[in-house]
């Protein structure tokens, strides 16, 4: 490996809330790149809180790549991780880039001391915030307290550097999750096991199937969900299979109660995921869209959503009439929506083969390798 291409670092520190199941295949694949430049890779991260602990979709992460420490959630608005110490003896360290974490601000006054350089990793700014909050107001502030960024998307980077923060410290990563193995376990499914697994829901195998995958909370505004499926049925029979844990489980789990072409499974990982996503011919997600819109486009389900302000940056990968659809955010034009792609094998057919296409595009490997390149360029500028 030629000179320009390793690192001055020894070792890289990455602090997160909790550990997310589809972030593992990430920081794994992260930990080979940057061996190769000589760089060992610590993550540290916490244990879910209650409220983010519903959503069932926590692993660990091995030692010694991974070190989970007690966290604490203060107040429901605060996080404090003892993991000062691990942070210090790192040559770097990449936080995520928000309020709620205490750590952030001892580790922004270290960097002011002669510690270790710290950058930011996410959005830039709260999407489902006020943009003249008090909160918001005081992101802006604190994103110019990192050496370095790792922006979510080219929309995320944009909008750090219109805050003025340098351009050339500036890493556009490509947020995604593992969409090659969510893709071949999806084209593995069988006719005969997709059809068991809909008869083990005892539903009917003839009949379209929709599905909503994700968190089960109020900004995936799934009162539009209920609402526009109930005036789908009068038009266009079909099936919805919730997939997904949350403070709103209860709430779906009464509306699917009383509707017999609706069922809640819960949070399902891997092939039980695949089967059910093999199932289905388009993925209904009214609210707020974030890293899930690529688990649809590798199952080559075309994304519906509705135009909300709430969307997370990953809606960047949206491309209407190629790969999904925007609509109003009104049950009845989703519904009618939802009606005509069903009726139209032709329109679908084009959008779920747009849908595998952008699945391709936005991987995890592409991910990994601009995060790597941004560690390597921030540890050569150091």
């Amino acid at each position: 490996m030629s000179p320009d291409r390793v690192a001055t670092w020894r070792r890289l520190c990455i602090v997160q809330p909790v550990l997310k199941s589809y972030r593992l295949p990430f920081f794994l694949g992260l930990q080979q790149r940057l061996d190769a430049l000589g760089i060992e890779l610590q993550v540290v991260y916490g244990p879910p809180w209650a409220e983010e602990a519903r959503r069932g979709d926590h692993v660990e992460l091995p030692a010694p790549l991974g070190r989970c420490v007690p966290s604490r959630m203060l107040g429901g608005r605060l996080l404090w991780m003892p993991a000062l110490g691990e942070a210090l003896r790192a040559d770097a360290v990449i936080v995520e880039h928000a309020n709620k974490h205490l750590l952030n601000l001892p580790l922004a006054l270290g960097r002011k001391l002669g510690g270790p350089p710290m950058a930011y990793w996410g959005h830039g700014r709260d999407r489902q915030g006020n943009e003249d909050s008090w909160g918001e107001r005081y992101k802006r502030r604190t994103l110019h307290w990192a050496d370095w960024w790792f922006a979510y998307t080219a929309g995320a980077a944009d909008y750090v550097q219109a805050q003025g923060f340098d351009a050339a410290r500036i890493t556009t990563v490509g947020n995604a999750v593992d969409t090659r193995e969510l893709r071949q376990t999806v084209a593995a499914v069988t006719p005969a096991e997709r059809n068991a697994a809909l008869q083990a829901l005892d539903l009917p195998t003839t009949q379209p199937v929709l599905v909503y995958c994700g968190s089960l909370y109020e900004n995936k505004r799934l009162d539009l969900l209920c609402a526009a499926m109930d005036a789908l049925q009068t038009r266009q029979p079909a099936a919805l299979i919730v997939i997904g844990g949350g403070p709103l489980a209860p709430m779906m789990q009464a509306y699917a109660g009383t509707r017999p072409w609706v069922r809640c499974v819960g949070p399902k990982f891997g092939r039980d995921k695949a089967v059910l996503l093999s199932a289905a011919s388009l993925w209904l997600n009214p609210g707020l869209v974030g890293l899930g819109i690529l688990d649809a486009f590798s199952a080559g389900l075309p994304l519906i959503t509705t135009d909300v302000p709430v969307h997370s940056p990953e809606i960047e990968y949206l491309e209407p009439g190629v790969n999904g659809l925007m609509v109003a955010p009104d049950a009845t034009v989703l519904a009618g929506t939802l009606c005509r792609l069903l009726q139209t094998p032709a329109e679908l057919q084009a959008l779920r083969a747009g849908a595998l296409r952008s699945g391709e595009r936005h991987s995890i490997e592409t991910m990994v390798k601009n995060f790597a390149e941004g560690v390597r360029r921030w540890s050569k500028s150091s």
